[in-house]
This record gives C-alpha cells, sequence and structure tokens, in this order.
C-alpha cells in the first residue's frame, strides 16, 4: 500500500518564518527615513 502523505516526501523540514519586535520594526523605519536618498535600498536590504 502506498502512502499518500506529502509531508513523508518532503526530506527537508519548512523553515520557521523571521517575525520582527514592534522595537525593531520603528527602528528600521527611522533609520530608513534618516538614511539619504541613494542609501534607502541598502537599509531594507539588511
Amino acid at each position: 500500500m502506498t502512502s499518500t502523505n506529502p509531508s513523508a516526501t518532503d526530506p527537508a523540514p519548512r523553515p520557521k518564518r523571521r517575525t520582527f519586535s514592534p522595537e525593531y520594526k520603528l527602528r528600521i523605519v527611522a533609520e530608513y527615513d534618516a538614511a539619504p536618498e541613494g542609501e534607502k535600498g541598502a537599509v531594507l536590504r539588511r
């Protein structure tokens, strides 16, 4: 008998999503607002 359970065929566990605290989010927004025009993308890529 064959199993139709898709989780049995996937050997890699699903990665956990990152969660960010409200304080961290506010700090990133403040850093983005303070960044010069050409460096805003670098803040978002971190």
